[in-house]
């Protein structure tokens, strides 16, 4: 893949401009708002549920099936990115859009027939090992949220287009939107006294529903969808000549489109796939349902300031060509340093199990359960962020099979270490936070050896 990512609304309109760590921290953190809104949601469906009736079983069964869920739209997790890249040229943008509608339409319904009797009763019950007395729960949310995949796609398409016009503020916007129209649909499912399954799954997605339609309005409203930026400065100018043949390189239509996305998409369906793996591994274990049950409040936990990380990846795509590398790996080790201290106080301090438990409904056995797992992955938001920006560097070179290896190598090892544990009677969800742990650093270490050896 060429690097195509450069645009003129990214680039800086005046050579004497020096971009210092609190400019990068500023652009940074309107993006990461949207990140940590949509990762609140996790805890808030968790806090629910853990006052239902069948709390355990409804937790586990939401883990799995939002599991399976993530696993179906991974493929189109990268949309973001490559309308970020494509915005910038019409021809490509239609594409891309078609492609969307196409891509996401497919894994929906993908995402349906799994939920089928007679599919789940083989890839759920037989190949996954999924409890039986989740069978019936994971079902009936996956039936609900089938159309998780295209509502994501659809959603990522419009985001990146305002990334690229340089409109951040609209996705923490819609996010709020999002978290608000959630934790309201909890309110009043848990007034009603719902299922647990069908006022988790139902309230997931109807607030990605409202998220994905405010998103569009806000891209038509500030003319995102139609608009391309003419005026290039001097500057622009030579930055741009430094791509060569840039608009050839742009893909025009839904094959080009794929072989410019493939690269991405394959790295997201392996991490994903992985993860779903690892429940099914959880699923084998000496304590299955309580260790999924743990697992997955944790990690819902720990994503929340995880995921604040990601978009360490945008800004590094944005700026890696135009800034020293050490000033961009320190801004992402800042970033991920920061988070990590937050989740590792969380943990740590006297007020710990009031904290983890405001998340999770104050259910002081399952906080005893996850405070080992969530002290495990204090490290994580560090790992994730190097791990972005070692991504956003390699996908700006255009170097997007080592982004796929260094993704294969870590999900080895994440299966690896887990099936090891669990075969030697650990704990479930101990075993899964040191497998993650184990993995992220193996990736770590495949990107950036290979950066090191660019750099070297």
């Amino acid at each position: 893949m060429k690097n195509i990512s450069s645009s003129p609304s990214s680039l800086s309109t005046n050579s004497s401009d020096r971009i210092t760590l609190i400019d990068l921290w500023r652009e940074f953190l309107p993006l990461s708002l949207s990140d940590v809104t949509m990762a609140c949601g996790d805890p808030a469906v968790t806090m629910t549920l853990a006052y239902l009736p069948e709390a355990q079983v409804n937790l586990a069964s939401l883990g799995v099936a939002k599991s399976l869920a993530v696993l179906f739209e991974s493929p189109i997790i990268m949309i973001l990115h490559a309308s970020n890249a494509l915005a910038g040229n019409a021809a490509s943008r239609i594409a891309l859009w078609r492609f969307t509608l196409l891509g996401g339409g497919i894994l929906s319904g993908l995402l349906y027939l799994l939920a089928l009797p007679p599919v789940f009763s083989i890839v759920g019950i037989q190949w996954l090992a999924i409890p039986a007395n989740m069978a019936a729960s994971v079902q009936n949310i996956i039936l609900i949220m089938g159309g998780w995949a295209f509502v994501i796609a659809w959603r990522r398409y419009f985001q990146g287009l305002l990334i690229y016009h340089g409109h951040a503020a609209a996705l923490a916007k819609a996010s709020l939107l999002r978290l608000a129209v959630l934790c309201i649909t909890l309110a009043i499912g848990f007034g009603l006294k719902l299922s647990g399954w069908l006022l988790a799954g139902g309230a997931l997605m109807i607030g990605v529903t409202c998220e994905a339609i405010l998103i569009t309005a806000f891209a038509y409203q500030l003319g995102a969808v139609t608009k391309v930026s003419n005026k290039i400065s001097k500057l622009d100018a030579v930055e741009l000549t430094k791509v060569s043949d840039v608009d050839s390189n742009f893909p025009k239509n839904i094959k080009q489109v794929w072989q410019f996305y493939y690269p991405l998409a394959n790295s997201m369906l392996v991490v994903w796939g992985g993860r779903a793996l690892l429940l099914s591994i959880l699923g084998r274990g000496d304590d299955a349902t309580t260790a999924i049950a743990s697992w997955s409040a944790a990690w819902g936990l720990v994503l929340v300031i995880a995921n604040s990380t990601r978009m360490v990846q945008q800004i590094v795509i944005k700026y890696h060509a135009r800034m020293a590398f050490s000033s961009l790996f320190m801004f992402a080790l800042s970033i991920g340093l920061t988070c990590s201290l937050i989740l590792f106080l969380m943990v740590a301090t006297p007020i710990s199990d009031q904290v983890i438990g405001s998340f999770i409904g104050n259910d002081m056995v399952l906080v005893a359960q996850i405070k080992p797992v969530i002290l495990v992955c204090a490290i994580i938001p560090m790992l994730t962020a190097l791990q972005n920006a070692g991504q956003g560097f390699l996908v700006g070179q255009g170097k997007t099979n080592r982004v796929n290896l260094a993704t294969w190598l870590g999900t080895a090892v994440l299966l690896t270490v887990a099936f090891l544990s669990i075969q030697n009677h650990l704990a479930g969800a101990t075993s899964a936070a040191v497998a993650m742990v184990a993995a992220m650093v193996t990736e770590l270490i495949c990107l950036w050896g290979q950066l090191y050896r660019k750099s070297s």
